[in-house]
């Protein structure tokens, strides 16, 4: 970490991060522009710019289970910032480079392929290219200078040169072709944590102050557009914003120039504070920069806010924030091969679905970044979801980047960084938030699944085992010449009181219509319990089609019979469109099981699980209320057991 003075207002301007381009005052928010340790040195072709880079000459690693040694390395220089190429030498004997930039480590090789490989002027970001029988799209675009050489090196630097540069990645491989000779070289690599090359003897702190923390010259310079008070630090910065009127202004060479007039006017005071440090997902990190950007649709800005993340190891993260919502950001190394416009893919197990397509600008930037960041700085950008986790493909005109987010909750962030204030107030549902209710919904079905099996077995139970059995079978012949007089059948006997008797009237009614008045009579007290029914059933063929409709079978159920003999006694009168006997079986059964109260309580258990879906269904619908991508995905995304 170092230290410099504000020279607008003396206040103190920490550069924690390695490879910052630049910083802006916390207190007068003046933006201030790191140009190495020492000012006289900017623009000197043979001089390094002091990157504060943990690695240096002599400092030792593993790869591949392989030990390496850094000879020597590069520093190239491009429109955005610096990266540097380390020459390595391995234990047996072979060479390569890794390269460091953004926070990601590159371990490559020089690799002879016998393809011919397309001119850089034909590239663009995302486009296909296949090397030795592997596909790889290109994701970075750049026209550098070799500025520097340092140590061992396998090739010349003298006063430097101009080379054009084209990143590809495919699946766990990163392949740069280099176009300083003819034909271009290749360079094939794997990015590789920073923990897993195992680097020891690293830089360690050099010209210390009195309190251990080195220091850095500051010269200070006026805005060549208002004359306000402007300076710049040193390494790797590139560009200072006026806080008094606007203006962006580059540093050249000792020479300060205009670049373009920025509509910086909003003064915001980020809600983490620029220095808090928090752990999340078990490495500790820094916040060090923060921005605003924004995209525009149907005339409305949406703006969200993100900030910076930096450790010395892992290099960088993002927070993002959106009305509240939270993500956790990390570039990916090895992203998904997706075409444009497709709107749905699989990676790593999970199906993520198009959720919007918009072009994303920055309107408001302090602190510090790894690269030239500008108001105004444009960037088409898609995200795909698949809750709680967000891939955003961000293309520009040079690179292509993707990166992986994760959902994060507001007071995890809040105790993570110890921050007093109140998190930001939630509002709506955001892309990836994840929706609780599906888990709800689910618990929901499996408890409805476990009672209505439960229901079923104790329906079953009382059907069968504990009271409901037939106690009386006869048949009768019902025919329309004895219609005026009641059939009465054998007598049958009730030992004990019950709940209720079923009395069914099975009948073999044809095309035609029954109707039955049915009197249960106790045969000692006289006491009489009667019902009436009616039963028809029609059937025939029209246009070669069979049909049929009603039922020749009928029930009526008597409650609380005492004990006693029985007899019933049967009136019935026969519909004119068939005038033949109908035989009818009459079967008493006594307490049979309430099939209705089992529908019924199948009914009330199935509202639960009804409601649970719908409110399910409900938060998706807000969710992709506000997609810009496929909204049909939504209801396929949720997923449940019901």
């Amino acid at each position: 970490m170092k230290i410099a003075n504000c020279p607008s207002c003396g206040a103190p301007v920490v550069f924690r991060s390695a490879v910052s381009i630049y910083a802006i005052c916390e207190f007068c928010r003046s933006t201030l522009l790191r140009c190495g340790e020492d000012l006289q040195n900017l623009g000197r072709m043979a001089d390094l710019l002091e990157d504060a880079s943990p690695i240096q000459i002599g400092s030792a690693g593993v790869f591949s289970g392989e030990r390496f040694a850094v000879v020597g390395r590069i520093q190239l220089q491009h429109q955005s910032g610096i990266w540097n190429e380390w020459h390595i030498l391995f234990d047996e004997g072979g060479s390569g480079w890794l390269s460091e930039a953004g926070g990601e480590y590159v371990v490559s090789s020089l690799t002879a392929v016998s393809e011919p490989l397309p001119a850089f002027e034909t590239l663009s970001p995302e486009m296909p290219v296949t090397l030795a029988g592997r596909n790889f799209r290109v994701t970075d675009l750049e026209s550098a200078r070799c500025i520097a050489g340092q140590g061992e090196l396998p090739f010349k630097v003298d006063a430097g040169y101009d080379v054009n540069t084209a990143d590809l990645r495919g699946d766990d491989r990163f392949v740069t072709l280099d176009y300083s000779e003819t034909p271009p070289l290749v360079f094939v690599g794997q990015p590789t944590p920073f923990a897993e090359l195992k680097l020891a003897n690293l830089k360690a702190p050099h010209d210390p102050s009195s309190d251990g923390t080195p220091l850095i010259k500051v010269r200070a310079f006026n805005c060549p557009h208002c004359a306000s008070p402007l300076a710049v630090h040193s390494a790797a910065i590139e560009s200072v914003a006026c806080d008094s009127c606007g203006s962006v202004i580059g540093i050249d060479n000792e020479n300060v120039r205009l670049l373009a007039r920025a509509a910086q006017t909003l003064r915001e005071t980020p809600w983490l504070p620029l220095g808090s440090k928090g752990a999340l997902h078990g490495v500790k990190w820094e916040a060090i920069g923060f921005l605003r950007r924004k995209t525009v649709s149907d005339g409305i800005d949406y703006l969200w806010s993100e900030t910076l993340l930096f450790n010395a190891q892992q290099g960088f993260a993002w927070l993002t924030e959106y009305r509240g919502h939270w993500n956790f950001v990390r570039i990916l190394s090895q992203p998904p091969s997706v075409g444009r416009g497709q709107k749905k893919f699989r990676f790593k197990r999970e199906e993520f679905n198009l959720f919007s397509r918009a072009k994303a600008e920055v309107t408001y930037v302090v602190g510090e970044f790894y690269w030239r960041v500008a108001v105004g700085e444009t960037a088409q950008v898609d995200d795909y979801i698949s809750p709680p986790l967000m891939l955003s493909r961000e293309v520009t005109e040079k690179e292509a980047t993707w990166s992986q987010g994760e959902y994060l909750d507001a007071e995890e962030l809040r105790a993570a960084f110890k921050v007093g204030e109140p998190a930001p107030k939630q509002s709506g549902v955001y892309a990836n938030q994840p929706n609780l209710l599906v888990e709800r919904h689910r618990g929901v079905c499996r408890l409805f699944w476990k009672l209505a099996a439960l229901a079923t077995v104790l329906q079953l139970f009382f059907h069968f085992v504990l009271a409901s059995h037939l106690i009386f079978r006869q048949q009768i012949v019902l025919s329309p010449q004895n219609e005026e007089g009641a059939r009465t059948t054998h007598e049958f006997v009730l030992k004990s009181r019950a709940r209720a008797l079923l009395v069914r009237h099975s009948t073999d009614v044809d095309n035609n219509w029954l109707s039955l008045t049915t009197t249960l009579i106790e045969k000692n007290s006289g006491e009489a319990y009667q019902g009436a029914q009616e039963i028809g059933y029609y059937k025939g063929v029209d246009d070669g089609e069979s049909w049929s409709e009603g039922n020749r079978s009928d029930e009526i159920v008597f409650k609380g019979i005492p004990a006693g003999s029985y007899t019933l006694a049967v009136e019935h009168e026969l519909g004119p469109d068939k005038r033949d006997a109908v035989i009818d079986t009459i079967e008493v059964v006594r307490d049979p099981a309430g099939w209705s109260n089992y529908v019924l309580a199948l009914i009330f258990l199935a509202v639960f699980p009804l409601f649970s879906r719908w409110r399910r269904n409900a938060f998706e619908a807000r969710r992709w209320s506000e997609s810009g991508g496929d909204s049909d995905a939504g209801s396929e995304s949720a997923g449940d057991e019901g």
